[in-house]
This record gives structure tokens, sequence and C-alpha cells, in this order.
């Protein structure tokens, strides 16, 4: 086993070991019986994604990080430079060595069948660097489930450049959606290492509010 195997092996366990601590600390409520309507765009129509999507309460970062939980990480100067969604601000994950695993959670917003899948503009600045993302909500009986369900999780070897996420999975993998309800979820984003500063940049997260065919 390679020491890059061996070193992304233990941060994919120190990923579920400190965001399952988490559900602890964060409660999510169950949603009602129907989602709110919200403005979309196709922000991701430069990379070939024509879907409309919908920004994720605060997702901008433009205010202030307004609803959101940082631990080791904060709102910083410098929007995304292709302007996914217009605005000044990012959200920086990661200050250096001897700090906690660096940690975004998103406010509770609505979720139901039509609401597959999420991105997000990223940029890795550390010299060696993991992200990944994490859904945390309650199921039928208002239970809340410490569980990661099925995530991407990005890495580097370099820093690089703005760049959009892969397709994140959201509805998709909450089973009470089968039945046609919704729920109350949050979004995570955790990356446990870095050197000097941040070690990833986010900005402008966004769902997509229709299935797609």
């Amino acid at each position: 086993m390679s020491i890059r195997s061996l070193a992304l092996g233990t941060r994919r366990g120190h990923f579920v070991a400190f965001a399952t601590a988490l559900f602890v600390l964060l409660p999510v409520s169950l949603a009602g019986a129907a989602c709110p309507l919200t403005p979309t765009k196709q922000a991701f129509a430069p990379w070939g994604d024509t879907a409309e999507y919908a920004q994720v309460p605060g997702g901008s970062f433009e205010q202030g990080g307004a609803g959101w939980t940082f631990i080791s990480a904060n709102i910083t100067a410098g929007n995304d430079p292709f302007n996914v969604v217009s605005g000044r601000n990012s959200a920086a994950l990661g200050s250096g060595w001897g700090s906690l695993a660096a940690t975004a959670i998103s406010p509770e917003f609505c979720v139901d069948k039509s609401h597959p899948y999420f991105r997000f503009m990223l940029k890795p600045q550390g010299a060696v660097g993991a992200l990944a993302t994490f859904i945390i909500y309650r199921n039928t009986a208002g239970n809340l489930v410490r569980q990661i369900l099925g995530s991407k999780i990005a890495t580097n070897i370099l820093p690089g450049n703005w760049r959009p996420s892969e397709l994140n999975p959201l509805s998709v993998n909450i089973p009470l959606l089968e039945a046609g309800g919704t729920a109350t979820v949050q979004l995570g984003f955790i990356s446990p290492l870095s050197f000097n500063g941040p070690a990833y940049f986010i900005d402008n997260v966004l769902v997509d509010p229709y299935r797609r065919g």
C-alpha cells in the first residue's frame, strides 16, 4: 500500500469519525408536506451542465455565513472567478497545523425527490488536501441518521484553480423521499488536513431542483 493510499484511507476514517460526532451537535428536523419554489439559473452551463440550480441558504457566503456552522473555517474575501453567483466572498476550510478538522455546515433547507444533486465551486489551496461532503437528515420516524451518505471526496496533491465540483447526491440518497415525502437537511463540507492556512476554498453551493430525465 502506498503512503498516499494509506493517508487517504486515514483521512476517510477521520471524515466518518468527525462528521458523525457533529450529528450530536446539530439538530435537523423533519420538513412539511412540500418544499417552496426558489429562483433558479443554469449556473454550471459553461461546463456542459444545463440543469437549473437554486442556491442553498447562504451558499454564496455574501451575508457573513448567516446560518452556517464553521469549525476551523471562516468567510474570506474573494469570489469564484467564474461568478457562478456574483459576489465578493467565499469560505476557507482549514487554518494550518494544530487545528481541528475544518468543517462548514449549511443551514437547514427543504428537499424532496426533485432535488437529486448539489454542486459547488472549489479551489484546492494546500499542498496536500482532501475535501468530503456529507448530508445530515432525519428519517420518517424523526430519528437522526448518524451516517455519511454516499458523497464525493476530492483530493489534490498541489494547489489548483477554481473549478466546479462533481455532482454530489442529495435526495437520491435519502430513503424517506422514495415515498414522496420531504426532508429538512443540512450539507456538510469537511477537510481534515491543512499544512499552512486553508486547504480548500468553497463557494456558491447550489442544489439541482429538477430531477433529470
